[in-house]
């Protein structure tokens, strides 16, 4: 019984290995299956789509609960290579809370651009990201209650271009 055991197990084993042997790859040879092939070079000249990159920040807005924040607006200048940012808040928001907001705000911009455009480098704690390096911004963090009187605004501060200083609250 023992010796019908291994005789079929080297049988079965020989039908696997010449089995195996007789097949072709399409997985080392992808280019044969008549299909398309994913093209993976980065493209450096893409013309950024601001209307989805406004509502893909819309969209993470909505999903995520800033405690105090009522609404933002952002606008980019292309011929200036600048964007302005606002938040308007309530009056519980403290300057250290409307920092954060301001540069995740920033951050987000940046991150959306960079689904469209993989050239650019995506923000990190330390970086606002690659479309930074060509454009400068504004970020306001503003309390609803107070918005004509500047001297009440949490933030107000422009960094320029290929800059990454951290944004601060006002005095």
């Amino acid at each position: 019984m023992l010796m019908k055991k291994r005789l079929f197990a080297a049988a079965l084993s020989c039908v696997m290995i010449l089995s195996a042997g007789c097949t072709k790859s399409n997985i080392l040879h992808p280019e044969e299956t008549g299909r398309p092939q994913p093209d993976f070079t980065i493209v450096t000249d893409v013309i950024l789509d601001w209307d989805q990159i406004s509502d893909d920040v819309s969209s993470y807005y909505e999903d995520i609960e800033y405690p105090g924040l009522l609404y933002f607006n952002y606008a980019h200048r292309d011929e200036e290579k600048t964007i302005e940012a606002k938040l308007f808040v309530d009056n519980t928001v403290e300057k250290e809370k409307a920092v954060e907001y301001a540069a995740d705000l920033i951050r987000y911009i940046n991150d959306s651009a960079v689904t469209q455009d993989n050239s650019l480098a995506m923000s990190t704690a330390d970086s606002y990201g690659g479309l930074f390096a060509d454009y400068g911004f504004r970020v306001c963090v503003i309390p609803e209650e107070t918005e004509a009187d500047e001297s009440t605004w949490l933030v107000d501060m422009t960094v320029p271009a290929g800059e990454d200083t951290p944004i601060v609250p006002t005095e």
